[in-house]
């Protein structure tokens, strides 16, 4: 196929994405700092101070208890088992709808709970990421931005066909900025050797003292080609969170295995498991302990517990060698919660190459690796998508203003 046809392919894709990357990385500039920007929006909800220098937060299971207690027929579903020096605890809080017998908000104006972690007691609520609830509720508007437009499955849809779309066009950006093939007689060897990287280097230059559209032209071109390999990142790993039935058998060939495969589908979901959370907690750290030992490896300490009652089961996630991101906790052993059976147990990375890329792809796209420096680097690559965007509809308005020009005078009756 000839260039013009990729050039073509190029721009109609880019005026296809242009919104949905404006959007996602002019949001995701501050998604890298959601719990700074948190802290200070709503520090009365986020922030805690110990009652006295040196207190240790109330034990997991007791401040779950604290929490039910004070929120008759509550349903807590995700425990963390630890709580970070200074900030609050959250809980997503649901109830069993009496009329249903499914599971629904606890209440109609929030579904999270923020809790002191020193004496249990609620900070505040919040629906989560309802921005007609004022700014508490901005970063996570925000976050349902960046992932949805704020619509919903439809909207998470649209993303996941758009970031499939990304990914394929991101290959053909990248093509486009190679240099055009040269005839033979005019040089010996076209497409190898310090001749071809000559005429390659322009692309990743911009030329600042050009006119303003050349400087724009330059900026769209060899910033792609700058983060090229990020751009890559996030697009795939934007597959991966929106659109799971392209994602998954793609990564199968590659020889992922699928989460969670291993796990049963109850006929009705089951709310009232026979091992309670405090038996659940003991059992996961035993059964870590056990899937740690027989792998040579060594349990750390807990993260979480989380119950599902759509197959019966809870999961335990703890910290252990294999964990690369900055928090932690990511080992996972799932059990039965009616005999504590292990069903499986997963590591973030060793186990499946391909299973170790999409975790180290979603991390990446997230900031949750490699501390300060990276943060920041995910924001200007948040900003610089937001460039591409704009960049490349500057282009092609330029060049649609030239062709209709071009078209206009054709048009015009010869001069006398």
């Amino acid at each position: 196929m000839s260039r013009k046809f990729w050039v073509i392919i190029h721009r109609w894709a880019g005026l296809t994405l242009v919104f949905f990357l404006t959007v996602a990385g002019f949001t995701g500039i501050f998604l890298a700092w959601t719990d700074e920007l948190e802290g200070v929006i709503t520090p009365g909800l986020h922030r805690v101070e110990a009652p006295v220098a040196g207190s240790l937060p109330l034990p997991p299971l007791v401040l779950r208890e604290r929490v039910l207690a004070n929120y008759p027929g509550a349903q807590i579903r995700y425990l963390p088992l630890h709580s970070k020096p200074g900030h609050s605890v959250t809980y997503y809080v649901e109830r069993i709808d009496p009329k249903s017998g499914a599971l629904t908000n606890y209440s109609d104006q929030w579904d999270q709970l923020f809790i002191d972690p020193y004496n249990g007691r609620t900070l505040g609520t919040r629906r989560w990421g309802d921005i007609g609830q004022g700014l508490k509720n901005l970063m996570p508007f925000i976050y349902r931005l960046h992932y949805s437009l704020a619509l919903g499955d439809l909207g998470v849809l649209a993303f996941g066909v758009a970031a499939l779309i990304w990914t394929l066009d991101s290959f053909v950006g990248f093509y486009l900025t190679l240099p055009v093939r040269v005839p033979r007689r005019m040089e010996a060897a076209p497409l190898a050797g310090p001749g071809w990287l000559r005429r390659w280097k322009p692309s990743w230059s911009i030329r600042w003292g050009s006119s303003a559209y050349k400087i724009n032209f330059d900026i769209h071109r060899a910033g792609g080609l700058w983060i090229w390999p990020m751009l890559l990142v996030f697009a795939w790993s934007s597959v991966a969170f929106n659109l799971t039935p392209v994602y998954v058998p793609v990564m199968k060939l590659f020889g992922a295995a699928e989460p969670r495969a291993t796990l049963p589908v109850l006929g009705k979901p089951n709310y009232h498991p026979k091992l309670d959370v405090a038996a659940a907690v003991h059992r996961g750290a035993e059964l870590a302990q056990q899937e740690m030992t027989r792998r040579g490896l060594t349990a750390g300490t807990a993260n979480s517990i989380s119950y599902s009652p759509g197959s019966g089961t809870y999961a335990y996630s703890f910290t252990s060698e294999k964990d690369f991101t900055l928090d932690g906790g990511r080992s996972t052993v799932s059990f039965s919660g009616s005999n504590g059976r292990l069903l499986q147990a997963s590591l973030p990375a060793g186990e499946n190459s391909a299973n170790t890329f999409t975790n180290w792809i979603m991390a990446l796209h997230m900031g949750m690796v490699f501390g300060l420096p990276y943060r920041i680097a995910v924001s200007l690559i948040g900003a610089m998508v937001t460039a591409l965007s704009v960049t490349g509809v500057v282009i092609w308005m330029k060049k649609r203003s030239g062709r209709s020009v071009r078209k206009l005078r054709r048009g015009l009756p010869p001069m006398l």
